[in-house]
């Protein structure tokens, strides 16, 4: 991934703000579950080769925002699928 697309990516995703940001359900999944940097829940955001959203079915990458009970960002993690 490009410093160019990693900057779209979490400005699309998040912008400057670190609270939760508006999803599809269809391009993400959330789980409410302890998360491993602390958090209370994750939600996994899914994106194709082209870096646009798309189902789990589908991606080839993936970013996932952990979050606290009050809705607090802690955690990112991007990763590439073997897709």
């Amino acid at each position: 991934m490009t410093d160019a697309e990693f900057r779209r990516l979490v400005e699309e995703v998040a912008g400057e703000r670190g609270e939760e940001p508006k999803r599809d359900p269809r391009f993400s999944q959330r789980v409410d579950e302890p998360t491993p940097s602390g958090g209370d829940y994750s939600i996994a955001y899914y994106y194709d080769k082209d870096g646009h959203p798309c189902t789990k079915e589908q991606a080839s990458s993936v970013n996932i925002l952990e979050f606290t009970a009050d809705g607090r960002r802690i955690n990112e993690t991007y990763g590439r699928l073997g897709k």
